[in-house]
């Protein structure tokens, strides 16, 4: 019988040769896209899903790429490639893996949503975690019910190299979560991702959002004005109708105080340009008509430093004791500081002293800046001169009820604790940020206490439970005091603190702690110690 095969001829066998095992994963890469391609899923964004910004793929992480950032979902140690924010990552990881070792009811995932990286959070955004992380560990020890994890989610910037809407969909999409605190800052795009998650009946406990109508009423019983800010906004009309909660003293019940304590009348009101900051354009009108209004507006441009030295030039022409109502951002109060006192000190101020009277965001100035130049110019307007001999003086009210153990309060000694035992520097607490962040987390966690063990958490439970924090019987036992909310969503009771801002030695190299005195109605300003 004649051979089947000849020389020189390759045989065509039944089977193909084996293939190496990468050969096989390309093509099913290559196949799974084909599918999703066919079934009209890959897009751009898919796409950046599943290649950009997660952690070696790990299902923990839900990371995408905006801009200059990775944004996303982490329940995990990744930090969204942030070194910064690597500790508290692996803290908030640890606790995720161990919440039920000693809760023994089913368990509630809390969303936390915060920028980690806009220019108008700074430094203190990492504090804002640790404080929430610190909740968490709080809220996972001794009586708890519900173990509790947390899903952090990292919305970017505001105005470009973020994506908070997009952020708050995917959390939102989580049947898992069944609240959320934090959210973010006074901006228009925080009142879009507070639309978001009230449209999935999710309640939300904001930490660090103080401008008026940023409440479910838009802040109506402050009769509020917004002629001042941009004309596309929504806040007016409040937002997250329901389901929204914030613990920052609202910016009206700030000037307020602010006037209990400040009897004379500013002789200047300094106004950053432009709209689009509802810190900025809310609070003006309402410091005009604590003042009996017409008070002379020094505008100045944040996006140009040079305009805030000759702001100081102004001021120092007046031959008086001088007061100023700063509304701008903390983040160029250290510039204004640093320029008086350059014109102190070059014999050209004739103003005997003066006064700058800011709401909650001046507290930046306790807080190390990560920026280099913006670090510089805070660290050297702590230590000058003309502030170590008060003839410049800050004047604030604190974002959060404290800043520091007060009488009266045994809950701040819960917080310190906690926030120590993580392995958390106390310095950071200063600026209110950790402090009101542990205290949204600690709103949800006193909802879940009061939830049956044995039944999954629901939504509309935790919502409901947190409308009951009404009055003194059920307030929540909060580090900054006890957290009462009103109709409104705002939180109720005695206002803020206001306090004087004390000056650091010279000697301090990027000062972690800065001192403050309380400012008392009817008495003269205190002295810092010597």
């Amino acid at each position: 019988m004649a051979s089947r095969y000849r020389i020189g001829i390759v045989p065509k066998l039944d089977r193909p040769f084996p293939r190496p095992w990468t050969d096989w994963v390309r093509l099913g890469v290559v196949v799974t896209l084909l599918v999703l391609a066919g079934a009209g899923f890959v897009t751009r964004t898919t796409l950046q899903h599943l290649v950009t910004c997660n952690d070696g793929w790990n299902p923990s992480t839900n990371a995408w790429q905006a801009g200059q950032h990775c944004v996303g979902l982490s329940e995990g140690a990744y930090a969204f490639g942030l070194p910064a924010f690597a500790p508290v990552m692996r803290v908030i990881d640890e606790q995720n893996r161990t919440a039920a070792d000693h809760c023994p009811g089913t368990s509630a995932t809390i969303g936390v949503l915060l920028t980690m990286t806009d220019e108008l959070a700074g430094s203190r955004a990492l504090h804002e975690l640790e404080g929430m992380a610190a909740g968490q560990r709080v809220a996972n020890g001794t009586g708890c019910l519900h173990p509790m994890r947390l899903v952090v989610g990292q919305i970017g910037d505001y105005g470009g190299n973020g994506d908070p809407v997009g952020v708050a969909r995917t959390l939102a999409a989580r049947a898992d979560v069944v609240a959320v605190a934090g959210i973010g800052v006074s901006d228009q795009a925080t009142a879009a991702v507070a639309e978001v998650l009230a449209a999935a009946k999710i309640p939300m406990v904001a930490d660090a959002v103080t401008a008026e109508g940023f409440d479910q009423s838009g802040s109506r019983d402050d009769h509020p004005e917004f002629d001042r800010c941009d004309s596309d906004i929504t806040y007016p009309k409040g937002i997250g109708k329901d389901y929204y909660y914030r613990i920052g003293f609202r910016n009206a019940v700030q000037v307020r105080e602010i006037g209990a304590v400040v009897s004379t009348r500013p002789d200047f009101v300094m106004v950053p340009i432009g709209g689009s900051d509802p810190y900025t354009c809310t609070t003006v009108p309402l410091l005009q008509r604590q003042f009996g209004g017409n008070v002379l507006e020094v505008k100045f441009d944040t996006t140009e430093p040079s305009t805030v030295p000759q702001t100081a030039k102004r001021v120092c022409a007046l031959a008086k004791d001088v007061t100023i109502a700063y509304t701008a951002r903390g983040r160029d109060l250290g510039r204004l500081m640093y320029s008086l006192d350059e014109v102190y000190q070059n014999g050209q101020c004739a103003a005997s002293s003066i006064t700058v009277v800011s709401t909650e965001d001046a507290n930046r100035l306790r807080s190390t800046e990560s920026d280099r130049d913006l670090e510089d110019l805070r660290t050297k307007a702590l230590a000058s001169r003309s502030f170590a001999d008060g003839r410049v003086r800050v004047l604030c009210t604190l974002l959060a009820g404290a800043d520091g153990p007060r009488p009266g309060n045994p809950n701040w000694a819960v917080f310190e604790s906690a926030f120590r035992d993580a392995g958390f520097d106390v310095g950071h607490v200063g600026d209110g940020w950790a402090v009101n962040a542990y205290d949204a987390v600690t709103t949800i966690a006193t909802a879940l206490r009061g939830l049956p063990k044995i039944t999954p958490v629901q939504r509309s439970q935790v919502n409901t439970t947190i409308s009951g924090f009404s009055d003194p019987a059920t307030a929540v036992p909060g580090a900054g005091g006890p957290l009462i909310f009103d109709n409104s969503g705002n939180r109720t009771g005695p206002g803020p603190e206001v306090v004087r801002m004390c000056p650091v030695t010279a000697a301090v190299d990027r000062p972690r702690y800065v001192p403050t005195v309380p400012v008392e109605p009817g008495v003269p300003i205190p002295d810092c110690p010597r």
